[in-house]
């Protein structure tokens, strides 16, 4: 972007302010209190942005005063640029640390025993509480029919037809 040779202290766009103008801007700030075309060049694209009202004062606050704005502003544009580039930056810094981390966690030890079939009064104990074949009783209109079972069952649903 090429400096103003204009003595104008209207903002052209793609043309940054000179020292001379900046100057000029300032002393018209300190008078009147406005910009000169209320418009500010951006330092890194030349694109113009309306400055005025609280925006303006804002702005101005944020850069330590009228000629800090002038010489160094960035407009949303180039901002929302630098912060994109700043996150995938922090993105990836934040992904190869949790590569190189290892995250080790205890995992409790499963007990595996071989489950051993009933027999004699385990078995009937075991028919007092639950049916041993509850596929037969449903599958027969509730009755205890051709269940394997039906001689030792002391459950009290067992029904036999």
């Amino acid at each position: 972007m090429k400096k103003s040779t204009n003595t104008t202290l209207k903002p052209v766009a793609n043309v940054q302010f000179s020292d001379e103008q900046i100057k000029a801007i300032v002393k018209h700030f300190e008078e009147k209190g406005s910009i000169p075309g209320n418009k500010i060049v951006c330092t890194a694209t030349g694109k113009l942005t309306t400055c005025v009202g609280p925006w303006r004062a804002k702005k101005i606050k944020e850069y330590g005063g009228i000629e800090n704005l002038l010489r160094n502003y960035k407009c949303r544009g180039v901002n929302k640029a630098l912060r994109a580039e700043k996150i995938k930056a922090i993105g990836t810094k934040t992904s190869k640390k949790a590569q190189k981390e290892e995250i080790n966690y205890t995992i409790p030890q499963m007990k595996i025993t071989e489950r051993k079939p009933l027999q004699g009064q385990e078995l009937i104990d075991a028919t007092k509480t639950s049916s041993q074949r509850p596929d037969i009783y449903l599958n027969d209109n509730r009755s205890c029919n051709n269940c394997g079972f039906c001689d030792i069952c002391l459950n009290s649903l067992k029904k036999v037809s």
